[in-house]
């Protein structure tokens, strides 16, 4: 219930007063204080404040009267109370006019009303609407506890919401699916859903920017002139939203001075358990999933009938071909330091972009008819994805490239590499799709830069190259044959090195080699003349070429991974 300016008109002490103007808005003009002023008004009168005053300092001067009461109509308040009878003996007809013409309630109180009494009859009266405001909310949330520990639905909390402030209500999660509704919300649910649809890309942007949070003043939004959304929230995260739709002709201002915004403050609060259970559900859930895909990658399974009923739990099929992505994130935390708007700390805002972007890859191959199953360990998406076996590139390529176009539209300078291991796509074959995929990653990071994508079947003469790099006879023989030459540009930085890959890549052409490297041609072939006395090799010999190039691609090879990490990328049984 409102407290109004007609409950203090018919305060026994007010019998004596009386109403001047705006007499038709005392109904659902809300008080909420009240004040004893004089002139000047400046900050001293709240919103809503019932003002009593002698206008003392008026001193029978109709121009500073005036001004006083605009002042104090601009400030807000709900009426003017003025005493006359001795610093006023009569309120003049220009004053009761303009106020009049502003629809404000300007009141004439006898001198022999104290203002004490006043302010007492009307304080007692306010904190009796308060303390009644207070059982209400209480009770409500009381209400509120009791279903939720008989596990009841949000359907019956929005219900019982609604039979408390007399409204429809709707209960959504943050991007907008229902959770609960009242009676007679079927309306605002459509309007509601029209509303998300517009704001769904703004969100999908925020989710990988910043954790989307309201702030203390902004726990509510006006959708239009009937709908508002209230942000569900505890710890400072946002569940989802509880949505109002208010009476014909109810202000949003009336509707919270009536005490609906403490009622509805204590639904909220009781209302944000439901979605913190099934938030505790839903991780449990993720994390069983992510300890189920990373035990198909590393090949941890007791039997196939184990894996069969773990993955039915988990509603997953593993009895269909399945290939193995990793995507390794290259930049994330520069990407996080370029964005200004987040309150996270790094770790905190890293597990919000993983879950995104695994919900971003999951919706990719649902928009391809294929299903996922998709884990994030040791600082890469672990992705087995759905396959027909006659279709395993041109599948991996639809779902690549609808993953590149949905991230790029929300987070652009995020760098993404990946690696596919396409060579034992199939069923039961996850081990070997994973090893196939962390070998083509990994090589192919090395030889293309990130953010590119990378087959096992493409990585062929890497591998080869890995395996020879590991042979000591092979790195005693590159050793001889190009050691001076490494140890000449580290001692003088001429880069003799890239000057014979480009040499050779240009199978020995000079003037494109020279526009390649950007060189003089009397420059080039100082560097090549160099190159020959360091090796003791001819450039002009194609054996000699030949045991150049190879030492070349051992060494590039070499120099960036170890015996022990070629060994791990070349298992034993390949």
């Amino acid at each position: 219930m409102l407290f109004t300016l007609k409950d203090v008109m018919d305060i026994e002490v007010m019998n004596l007063a009386e109403l001047l103007t705006a007499c038709d808005t005392i109904d659902h003009r809300p008080v909420e204080s009240i004040s004893v002023i004089e002139m000047p008004v400046e900050n001293f009168v709240r919103k809503n404040e019932f003002v009593l005053t002698t206008a003392i300092g008026c001193n029978h001067d109709k121009k500073v009267f005036k001004k006083f009461v605009q002042d104090v109509i601009e400030s807000e308040a709900a009426a003017m109370a003025i005493a006359t009878g001795r610093h006023v003996l009569e309120i003049p007809e220009e004053i009761i006019s303009f106020a009049e013409e502003h629809q404000f309630p300007l009141i004439e109180i006898p001198w022999e009303v104290r203002f004490a009494d006043v302010t007492h009859e009307v304080l007692s009266k306010l904190n009796h609407w308060k303390r009644s405001t207070l059982e209400r909310s209480e009770e409500l949330q009381k209400n509120l506890l009791n279903l939720f520990l008989r596990g009841s639905s949000l359907s019956e909390a929005a219900e019982a919401i609604r039979e408390e402030i007399d409204v429809p209500v709707l209960i959504t999660d943050k991007n907008g699916t229902i959770k609960g509704q009242s009676q007679n919300a079927k309306e605002l649910a459509a309007r509601s859903l029209s509303y998300f649809q517009q704001e769904i890309r703004s969100e999908l942007w925020n989710s990988f920017h910043s954790e989307r949070e309201e702030s203390e003043d902004t726990w509510f939004k006006q959708l239009d002139e009937s709908i508002v959304r209230l942000t569900i929230k505890s710890a400072n995260k946002t569940h989802g939203y509880l949505i109002l739709k208010l009476s014909p002709g109810a202000s949003l201002e009336v509707f919270y001075a009536s005490g609906e915004e403490y009622v509805l403050e204590h639904a909220l609060t009781a209302a944000a358990l439901w979605f913190q259970r099934e938030n505790a559900i839903q991780e449990t859930e993720l994390r069983l999933r992510d300890d189920f895909v990373w035990s198909l990658a590393k090949g941890e399974i007791d039997s196939w009938d184990t894996v069969l009923s773990r993955a039915k739990s988990l509603d997953y099929n593993v009895n269909c071909p399945y290939v193995c992505i990793l995507g390794a994130p290259e930049n994330v935390e520069t990407v996080y330091k370029k964005i200004l708007n987040t309150q996270s700390s790094y770790d905190q805002w890293l597990q919000t972009i993983i879950r995104s972007l695994e919900e971003q890859f999951a919706k990719a191959a649902k928009s391809i008819h294929r299903e996922t199953m998709i884990t994030y360990h040791q600082d890469r998406f672990i992705i087995f994805l759905e396959v027909p076996l006659e279709q395993v590139n041109s599948t991996v390529k639809d779902f690549l490239d609808r993953v590149d176009h949905r991230i790029q539209d929300v987070l652009p300078d995020l760098v993404l590499s990946w690696g596919i291991g396409e060579n034992h796509a199939g069923i039961k074959t996850f081990q070997e799709s994973f090893n196939d995929a962390r070998v083509a990653l990994e090589i192919g990071t090395r030889q293309k830069g990130p953010g590119q994508r990378s087959t096992y079947a493409n990585t062929g003469i890497y591998r080869a190259l890995l395996s020879l790099s590991s042979n000591p006879d092979m790195q005693e023989l590159t050793l001889s044959a190009i050691g001076s030459l490494i140890d000449y540009d580290q001692q003088r930085g001429l880069d003799l090195a890239n000057t014979l890959i480009a040499y050779i890549r240009n199978q020995g052409n000079v003037s494109q080699t020279s526009r390649a490297l950007s060189l003089h041609r009397q420059s080039l072939l100082y560097r090549l003349r160099k190159i020959e006395s360091l090796t003791g090799r001819s450039l002009e010999d194609p054996e000699d070429l030949f045991l150049l190039d190879l030492s070349m691609k051992l060494w590039m090879n070499g120099m960036m991974i170890n015996k022990n990490t070629a060994e791990e990328l070349i298992p034993a049984d390949r």
